[in-house]
């Protein structure tokens, strides 16, 4: 634990602005993590493989800024619908041509497995509505089986 946690203050580093004001710039790792919902080691993940690419202290401690913080609450929501890491960070790096078609990709994988989804739902209402003593003997169910992929 930090010692600026152990003694109840934040973790974060503060810069008073131009206008006299206490902004606050950047947080550690694991302030970063409780925020978003994730674990340090994805962070750490994430970074190792070219998602994101943190500041770094002079000593090399990581550092995250707020729009470090908003690429990252978009990557965790795309890596939700299914995006692979490369994807995310082809998305949060790449142009505006780009994206459309990153993301047209992932609407399009996540219609194909909604209508898979559907078909096997399809297939479990039958088998709960089956009338044959045995299931496996039952011309539909086997039907619905074979082509419920």
């Amino acid at each position: 634990m930090d010692s600026h946690a152990a003694d109840g203050r934040s973790s974060c580093r503060h810069e008073v602005n131009d206008h006299g004001h206490m902004s606050t710039l950047l947080l550690r790792i694991g302030e970063a993590a409780e925020r978003l919902g994730v674990s340090t080691h994805l962070l750490r993940h994430w970074e190792a493989t070219g998602v994101i690419t943190p500041l770094r202290t002079a000593s090399g401690a990581r550092r995250y800024d707020p729009e470090l913080m908003d690429a990252l609450s978009i990557a965790i929501k795309c890596r939700r619908a299914g995006m692979s890491l490369d994807a995310i960070a082809r998305l949060l790096n790449g142009r505006r041509q780009e994206r459309g078609h990153l993301i047209a990709e992932q609407r399009d994988a996540i219609n194909r497995q909604r209508a898979r989804l559907a078909r096997t739902a399809a297939f479990l209402d039958h088998v709960l509505e089956c009338s044959h003593p045995v299931v496996r003997e039952c011309p539909s169910c086997r039907d619905f089986a074979s082509t419920a992929s």
